[in-house]
């Protein structure tokens, strides 16, 4: 059985957040609502935890679309590249598509998030919240004078929030996500808008969050700290 891991994470939050949802009223920022909850979506998620991993990598050929990557296609993938098709090498064309595949494969931001010839390592839940909210009143700052626009004024509304929670299926590469992890804990990231402003700032609190590995379908998933987790 492949390893599967669940993750029950925890973002400290100090400045609250706003994820961005309709605009009813081009004066007013508003969150993303749903019902009676405030949401981060999962799509917002991935893009927070794809970014953190890119950062942490810096490689040129990930930003370049692996188009100038040097690979060794030496047979250890062929199984997957013949479920892609991707078999006569005599053809150029399909040759310089499975030197793509390979350099993707090898690559810890394709494997965890997906790419175009496979799907994502990772999947993650909405968040929904229940919290009050901080009207805040703002003026659009001129770029090149740098005073207040007249007549310029908006309205933000932020989630009066303290911490948020994400759970987490991990099903590869869990080395990389690990250290993604690590450096959430330590330079954390920034969560919807008003980023110019602090607000969204996330720390993953270290000690509060959780990992289970799944060792079987039937047994229930006994969760730990991420301070126990060895490689």
């Amino acid at each position: 059985m492949k390893e599967v891991y669940l993750f029950k994470l925890k973002f400290n939050t100090p400045y609250g957040l706003r994820v961005g949802g309709s605009k009813e009223d081009i004066n007013v920022l508003t969150p993303l609502k749903m019902d009676e909850y405030y949401v981060i979506p999962w799509s917002s998620w991935k893009g927070i935890f794809r970014r953190a991993t890119e950062v942490l990598i810096a490689d040129p050929h990930h930003f370049n679309g692996h188009e100038d990557d040097n690979v060794v296609d030496d047979g250890s993938l062929d199984e997957v590249l013949k479920a892609k098709g991707l078999v006569d090498k005599s053809n150029e064309k399909v040759k310089k598509e499975r030197e793509k595949f390979i350099a993707m494969w090898n690559c810890p931001v394709e494997r965890l998030y997906g790419s175009e010839y496979f799907a994502s390592a990772v999947t993650f839940s909405d968040t929904l919240i229940s919290s009050g909210i901080n009207d805040r009143a703002h003026v659009v700052i001129d770029r090149k004078t740098r005073k207040a626009k007249e007549r310029h004024l908006f309205r933000e509304q932020i989630i009066n929030v303290s911490s948020v929670s994400v759970k987490v299926i991990v099903r590869d590469r869990i080395g990389d996500w690990f250290k993604t992890l690590k450096f959430l804990s330590e330079e954390g990231t920034f969560i919807g808008g008003g980023k110019s402003r602090g607000i969204g700032y996330a720390l993953l609190d270290w000690k509060e969050s959780e990992y289970a590995k799944v060792d079987a379908l039937t047994r229930k998933a006994v969760f730990r700290p991420l301070g126990d987790f060895k490689l």
